[in-house]
């Protein structure tokens, strides 16, 4: 078995299932209209037939019942995806019979999100050779954020005269984390916070190209000569570089005004204001402002605090914002805060920019627009 498979841990079936579907009575009532007949006429010839299509029902379900024996599977989902654009599921079969393959199964799975949406995913596999297996791919769309459950998943196949019908079901299920669709907000929507994000002042917790001291260390191959300490360095007999504390980043709170029952259900206002205020927070910290978020009605409130990366930390809390109900209070701004963000009515006190979310194509871009259908070229 490759690596693929041990990574991805092929599991047993947890039930089997024959089916009844049209083909299969069409067929069998028609075998045993052509009985009737040679009975009553005697005809050996009909006879004949009737024993022929009698194999072949039990000819078909035997080969598909042992091709699906000894079939494993296994299921690959990306930690993260985002909503509405396509997301690559992958799914690995392995035929655990030496001498038999399985033919024609068709993989049948769901993914099941929040407000109880359904989305289903199919995919295909010609022939799983024995002691081998076959990985499939199939892309899906997932339109809303939040926590997605991937299972069960069903094995299904017909072979070889698509009379009998056989099924596998697999119950271990995996878990996805759907982010909003991404949005870029349109230049000069923030107004002056976008901005330096440089207030003048220092933060004694980073390392930067400041003016105000942050640490002394030895002093290191490649330091420019403008760095050394010359005191320190004469005080310990040996070569001190001065390190600068970074300058401190502003602080702005973006507060999402909209009600936990809104989040919760998924409504294209509330999810408009999610993806400004992710908009939003990308283009501060690009601006080196550090961005904090608010959400009064679910009782989140995180601190604005920098960071290196080009995106704020609490990204990860939208995807699933609404989902747990949360202590309902008003937002508090800091004495240190350099303004507020309110996507949003606009109620919220100190609020020195509104985005509202019914103008969401106003305010922002959708980076994908040209990859959509009817979209012009």
């Amino acid at each position: 078995m490759s690596s693929l498979g041990r990574q991805l841990e092929l599991r047993a079936p947890d039930a089997r299932r024959d089916h009844i579907h049209l083909v299969a009575v069409l067929y069998i009532g028609a075998t045993v209209m052509l009985l009737l007949g040679a009975m009553s006429s005697q005809n050996n010839l009909l006879f004949a037939a009737v024993g022929i299509a009698l194999a072949t029902v039990i000819v078909s379900g035997f080969i598909a019942g042992s091709s699906m024996m000894g079939l494993r599977f296994a299921r690959r989902v990306p930690v993260v995806a985002e909503a509405d654009a396509p997301v690559r599921i992958g799914y690995l079969t392995f035929n655990r019979n030496k001498v038999l393959s399985a033919y024609a199964i068709r993989i049948s799975d769901t993914a099941k999100g929040p407000t109880g949406k359904v989305v289903p995913i199919r995919v295909g596999i010609d022939r799983v050779p024995a002691r081998q297996e076959r990985f499939v791919s199939a892309n899906c769309s997932l339109p809303y954020r939040g926590r997605w459950t991937l299972g069960p998943g069903r094995l299904m196949t017909m072979f070889p005269f698509g009379i009998s019908k056989k099924s596998m079901r697999f119950d271990a299920g995996d878990s996805l984390l759907v982010t909003p669709a991404r949005r870029l907000l349109r230049p000069g929507t923030l107004g002056d916070l976008e901005s330096s994000g440089d207030d003048g002042r220092v933060d004694p917790r980073r390392r930067g190209h400041g003016v105000e001291l942050f640490a002394l260390r030895d002093y290191n191959r490649g330091d420019p000569v403008s760095s050394i300490a010359w005191r320190a360095s004469a005080k310990w007999n040996r070569l001190i570089s001065r390190e600068s504390a970074a300058p401190r980043a502003r602080r702005v709170w973006i507060v999402i005004e909209a009600s936990h029952e809104s989040l919760h259900n998924r409504e294209e206002a509330a999810e408009a204001a999610v993806r400004l205020a992710q908009a939003a927070g990308r283009r501060l910290c690009e601006v080196g402002v550090a961005p904090g978020l608010s959400v009064p009605s679910c009782g989140v409130s995180i601190p604005p605090d920098y960071t290196d990366t080009p995106e704020p930390a609490w990204l990860p809390v939208l995807a699933t914002l609404g989902d747990e109900k949360g202590n309902s209070a008003g937002h508090r701004a800091s004495a240190h805060t350099d303004g507020v963000v309110a996507i949003g009515p606009g109620t919220t006190p100190g609020a020195v920019v509104v985005l509202d979310p019914s103008q969401e194509d106003k305010l922002s871009i959708d980076p994908r627009a040209h990859l959509k259908p009817g979209a012009e070229s």
